[in-house]
């Protein structure tokens, strides 16, 4: 199950970066990073954002 939630920060902090480069960059170009923390950060902040929202 840590491999997968892994692949999910890896996937989200890529996603990210991509976006923020506006996609001028290729996502190969951005998946040579490490971006696994900042998609954990999106992950967690997104988290506190649903789970806020249903209360």
């Amino acid at each position: 199950m840590n491999l997968f939630h892994k692949l999910i920060n890896h996937f989200v902090g890529n996603i990210a970066i991509w976006i923020f480069y506006g996609g001028k960059k290729t996502i190969d170009e951005v998946a040579k990073n490490d971006n696994s923390f900042l998609g954990f950060i999106i992950v967690i902040i997104l988290a506190f954002i649903l789970f806020y929202s249903f209360k």
